[in-house]
């Protein structure tokens, strides 16, 4: 493992904006799934093919939830000791949640008719303890304790990791896998806590990894079709009992073997492409999670999928599909456009400050 170490440490110059780029493919799968769950689409009422193409849009949520843990963990799980937990980020990042969370309520609270008095207000600005943001909440503690998950990473050596990674799989992805038979003793944070220890096997042990991007490429494409056709084959099993029709996500949640295999092969696949250092990925990269925060902000969900782009009112129409991919497209420019100015107005000026006061 010492030696693995080392190897990765001297890699650790090509990390290059594929992993950038699949950020943003990520956020963008989210979104997508926000346009349906959000939407107010009754996705278990008939068959048809808009409801088909919804339904297999909800299916990339999971997908993207799953990535960017998965490309937080491929990174983080090599930081050295006096790097492990770095308070700096981790109070930008709160400070980012904090931001979006209260505007967005102050422009709630003073412009919206709806049922929002000032203690509502005032839970904005403590979105952490709120839990305004579910996968901030668990994103959070995973980063706390990233630094014990990082020696335990180093310290077990290969053949047990092999077990322990077997073992929360066969008990929170094979076994429900079977009908009536919940994961055992999993949440959002142990999930993601399993992700993280994923990506971690296979940035150390890149050896295990070594077929072509052509056979990835295959591979992943490949569980992607048997996940549309999952979704079509309980549709269609629909016309029969509609029970089956009620259960089309059977395969979609994060933690079924089809998402998660999806997941990892996805990973493993951009790991080896590499597309250089292009800074125009970088810096839309860089507005992700400011996307996260705006457009599934709790008070923006309703306003933006009902109110503003009238989602259900496209269900039968014949123009969804472009309809779909152009509401998509436009909420996430509009997020990016506005995190990036956040980051250039207001971030970047305050970090330059405090870094030359503590040189002074």
């Amino acid at each position: 493992m010492a030696m693995q170490i080392k190897n990765i440490k001297a890699n650790n110059k090509l990390r290059n904006s594929s992993f950038e780029l699949l950020r943003i493919i990520s956020m963008l799968l989210i979104v997508a799934h926000h346009f349906v769950v959000h939407g107010k689409f009754d996705l278990t009422a008939s068959f048809s093919k808009n409801i088909f193409f919804l339904q297999s849009l909800s299916m990339f949520g999971k997908l993207g939830v799953n990535l960017f843990v998965l490309i937080s963990g491929y990174f983080s799980c090599t930081l050295p000791p006096s790097k492990h937990i770095n308070f700096r980020k981790l109070l930008k990042l709160e400070l980012e949640v904090i931001f979006f969370s209260s505007i967005i309520g102050i422009i709630f609270y003073n412009f919206s008719s709806s049922d929002f008095d000032f203690i509502d207000l005032l839970k904005t600005f403590t979105p952490l303890r709120s839990n305004c943001y579910w996968f901030y909440r668990s994103y959070f503690v995973l980063y706390l304790i990233s630094p014990f998950l990082n020696s335990f990473i180093k310290a077990i050596d290969k053949t047990e990791f092999r077990k322990l990674l077997l073992t929360i799989s066969i008990l929170w992805i094979i076994l429900p896998f079977f009908p009536n038979i919940p994961a055992i003793e999993i949440s959002n944070l142990t999930w993601f806590i399993f992700l993280y220890l994923c990506a971690a096997y296979i940035r150390y042990y890149q050896d295990d990894f070594q077929r072509n991007i052509s056979f990835y490429s295959s591979f992943t494409i490949i569980v992607f079709l048997l996940i549309i056709l999952s979704v079509l084959s309980f549709d269609l099993l629909g016309k029969w009992k509609k029970i089956f029709l009620s259960n089309y996500d059977y395969f979609l949640p994060m933690n079924s073997i089809l998402i998660f295999t999806l997941s990892i092969s996805t990973l493993i696949l951009f790991s080896k492409i590499d597309i250089g250092n292009i800074k125009w990925i970088n810096i839309i990269s860089s507005a992700t999670f400011g996307v996260y925060l705006i457009h599934d902000n709790k008070l923006m969900r309703n306003l933006l999928w009902v109110k503003i782009f009238k989602n259900q009112s496209y269900t039968n129409s014949n123009k969804l599909i472009l309809y779909s991919i152009a509401t998509i497209l436009i909420v996430y420019i509009l997020c990016t456009f506005i995190d990036l100015i956040r980051i250039y107005i207001l971030e970047k000026p305050i970090l330059i400050l405090l870094s030359r006061n503590k040189t002074d």
